[in-house]
């Protein structure tokens, strides 16, 4: 490396060029090699493992379906299926189906497949409810005798010929009322009630309406009337509470009541209708159970005669819900066949089931479900293999992935897997010796041209003061009798060009020594001001007469420090040459010396152009300019060489600076401690 250092910068580039093509090319071509080498290992053993993974996947598949169909045959010959009678050529009323609801729900705690029951018989689901039965007349029987009915079916049948036929609910309001009052069943009170509320709203008595709607809501709410509405909904819409719609509302979604498919989409849209009321619909079992219906009523098709011994399975989609229904012949005198069936709780299976078959099969693989997907997978490492469901589950893929595979492939991807290591490692030694070999090569051949660059322009910055020193030496030694004050300004301008030639090459030594690591300060004990002092008479004279304006406070008496006088000197200097390149127009410099804590602080200020955040940190580097400067002049060593000054000093230099307002530069000495 410092052969090619020293070498000329196109020895350089042909050094290069030979090493990448020397090394790189020929590593790069070996890593291809390599790495295909890696890949056609890394197939053969994933083309091995995938084939033993379905063949596992297709015997957890197959168990998976047979334990379900066995559970749910078991469930469906349950003794206690059988006691679910339907009425014959009725249609089930609310009532009937609440109890066909409570004696399957028994079933059902028996038998954690079963998410769902349902019964069919001829083309129509039967149960649940999906249509709206036939409303029933509200049919009142005398009974044998009793005052009570007797008494209740005149004044209700007076009551209703006022309200219908003459369209005179005042009129009618008194006979609902009294008989309500009677002593008759709750489901001809309830009736009573509702029809008083009705007249009573349109006889414009909203508050005794309002109160009659609210008893037949606290007492009869869970009695339907003859459209086989239950009177609590009725009650709370023409109420129109917002807190009691919201109850109402989560009542309906969970099953309070039983009622048909149809219905529930009617009142969820009634809810919805209302919009000072808007409910968001929660998915529930019972509002899935009434899905089921609807697709049972969609997609539910007999294929072929139904034997009584058998068990049958059927899978159905509503929406983005799946199903997988099992059913059997349910034994029916006279009459289209009953068939009851029962849907998969679906979770139940991916989860428990899946569990079951995978610890009796004594597999190894991984298989799990999920979230949101519509098939059992798993989290493959190197690979997965899925298989379809033949029998049950269609929505469904089995994926299994290896969780540990045999030795020899284990062994295979640990070899694999450290030659893949130490390929990529030594690549990567490689290619970062090659990006700092061209990042050095760079950067001496970006440093070799701006030391050119310093050695043409400092040649040129020489020629003008060598020829105002030789013009105006030459005019004195040639010339006439001059007045004094005129020969005066010719020795004027002679020592200051001499001045500005020293300082300049001074600064170029002062470099070359820094460079090449050369550079001493003679430092001895004493007070700072003097030099100081000296430093702002001699260069302060000049910058008044360019017209600045200068502002110094030095500090007496100050504590000694441990400091080279001419470099300090030399840094003084660069700091106001400095001041005065970027003053603008302000023509203002602030010079302070002073003590704090245990230092000796000297503070250049002006009120110049300012340095940009983003260059703060740049301007201290070796050649370096910050944008705008051009036509300024200097090659950016000034505050180099002030920072290497204060670095060997054990000082520091600091810098504020806000741009358009002016720059303050600190240089901090350390004082003696005693």
């Amino acid at each position: 490396m410092a052969a090619l250092r020293q070498a000329a910068p196109g020895y350089r580039r042909a050094l290069l060029i030979i090493y990448l093509l020397a090394l790189v090319v020929p590593t790069l071509v070996l890593l291809y090699l390599d790495l295909q080498s890696v890949r056609r290992q890394r197939e053969e053993i994933n083309n091995l493992s995938l084939s033993n993974l379905r063949l596992s996947g297709e015997r957890l598949a197959a168990e998976l379906e047979r334990r379900a169909s066995r559970l749910a045959e078991a469930t469906l010959r349950d003794p206690d299926v059988f006691q679910v009678l339907l009425p014959a050529d009725r249609p089930i009323t609310p009532e009937v189906a609440a109890r066909i609801r409570n004696r399957l729900n028994r079933i059902r705690e028996r038998h954690p497949i079963t998410q769902h029951f349902f019964l069919v018989q001829g083309d129509a689901v039967r149960f649940p409810l999906v249509r709206v039965p036939a409303p029933q007349p509200f049919e009142i029987t005398p009974g044998n005798g009793n005052s009570s009915t007797q008494r209740f079916v005149a004044l209700f049948s007076e009551a209703e010929t006022r309200e219908i036929r003459l369209q005179r609910p005042d009129l009618a309001v008194e006979g609902y009322r009294r008989s309500y009052e009677l002593g008759v069943p709750d489901a001809w009170k309830a009736q009573a009630l509702a029809r008083l509320a009705r007249c009573m709203q349109k006889s414009n008595q909203p508050k005794a309406a309002q109160q009659a709607y609210q008893t037949l809501l606290a007492r009869y709410g869970n009695l339907y009337d003859s459209f086989y509405r239950p009177y609590a909904l009725v009650a709370g819409f023409e109420l129109d509470s917002t807190g009691l719609l919201v109850q109402l509302h989560r009542d309906l979604v969970r099953g309070r009541w039983e009622l048909s498919a149809e219905q529930v989409d009617y009142f969820l849209e009634s809810f919805a209708a209302r919009e000072r009321h808007p409910q968001e619909t929660q998915e529930t079992e019972f509002l899935d159970h009434l899905r089921l219906a609807h697709a049972l009523e969609e997609s539910f098709r007999l294929h072929g005669p139904i034997r009584a011994s058998e068990v049958y399975a059927l899978a159905l989609t509503r929406g983005q819900t799946n199903y997988q229904t099992y059913f059997t012949p349910l034994s029916s005198p006279g009459g289209p066949k009953v068939l009851v069936g029962l849907a998969v709780r679906l979770g139940w299976v991916q989860n428990e089931l899946l569990r079951q078959c995978i610890a009796d099969l004594g597999m190894t693989q991984n298989a799990s479900i999920a979230p949101g997907l519509k098939q059992l997978s798993a989290v493959p490492e190197g690979g997965a293999a899925r298989v379809a469901f033949k029998s049950a589950f269609p929505f469904w893929d089995l994926s299994l992935a290896l969780a540990s595979g045999p030795a020899s492939a284990v062994a295979a991807h640990r070899d694999i897997l450290i030659f893949s290591g130490f390929t990529v490692l030594v690549l990567f030694v490689l290619v970062l010796g090659v990006l700092l070999l061209i990042r050095d090569v760079s950067r001496d051949m970006e440093l070799n041209r701006l030391r050119a660059d310093l050695v043409s322009g400092v040649s040129h910055e020489l020629k003008t003061p060598l020829t105002l020193i030789r013009l105006y030496g030459e005019t004195l030694l040639h010339g006439g009798d001059f007045p004094e004050v005129e020969r005066q300004s010719y020795y004027q301008i002679i020592t200051r060009e001499s001045e500005r030639l020293t300082h300049l090459i001074e600064r170029v030594l002062d470099f070359s020594r820094i460079d090449r690591g050369k550079k001493q300060y003679p430092l001895e004990v004493g007070d700072l001001a003097p030099a100081i002092a000296s430093a702002v008479g001699v260069y302060g004279l000049y910058l008044k007469r360019r017209g600045f304006s200068i502002e110094t406070d030095l500090a007496p008496c100050l504590p000694p420090v441990r400091f080279d006088p001419e470099a300090v000197f030399q840094a003084v200097l660069n700091l106001l040459e400095n001041a005065v390149k970027y003053s603008g127009e302000s023509k203002f410099i602030g010079i302070r010396l002073g003590s704090q804590d245990d230092n000796i602080i000297l503070e250049v200020a002006d009120h110049g152009v300012g340095i940009p955040a983003g260059e703060r940190e740049k301007i201290f580097q070796q050649f370096y300019r910050a944008p705008g400067s051009a036509g300024k002049g200097g090659y950016g060593l000034g505050l180099f060489l002030v920072k290497h000054i204060m670095d060997a000093h054990g000082g520091s230099i600091e810098l504020e600076s806000e741009a358009g307002r002016g720059s303050r530069f600190r240089l901090i000495f350390p004082c003696i401690k005693s």
